[in-house]
C-alpha cells in the first residue's frame, strides 16, 4: 500500500522515529554484553528510514500522475 507524505506532521514523526532509532542505537552499542547482530540490524533500519525520510523532503519520490491513469498508450 503506498501513500502520500503530504502532511507536515507525518514526516516530523518520522523525524522522531529517527532520532529514537538513534538513541536505541547508542543505548544498545553501550552495553557490556554487546549484540552485534542487533547493532546491524538497527543500524540497517535506521539507514533505510534516514533516506526515506530524505526523499520525501527532497520530493524524490516517485509520484503518481494522476492525469495519466487510465490512459493508454501505444509502445
Amino acid at each position: 500500500m503506498c501513500y502520500h507524505f503530504q502532511s507536515s506532521d507525518m514526516l516530523e514523526w518520522l523525524k522522531t522515529q529517527v532520532r529514537v532509532i538513534e538513541a536505541w542505537r547508542e543505548d544498545v552499542a553501550s552495553r557490556p554484553d554487546l549484540d552485534m547482530d542487533l547493532i546491524t540490524r538497527i543500524e540497517q533500519h535506521y539507514q533505510w528510514l534516514t533516506a526515506e525520510v530524505m526523499n520525501l523532503e527532497t520530493g524524490l519520490t516517485r509520484r503518481v500522475n494522476k492525469s495519466a491513469l487510465g490512459r493508454l498508450r501505444a509502445i
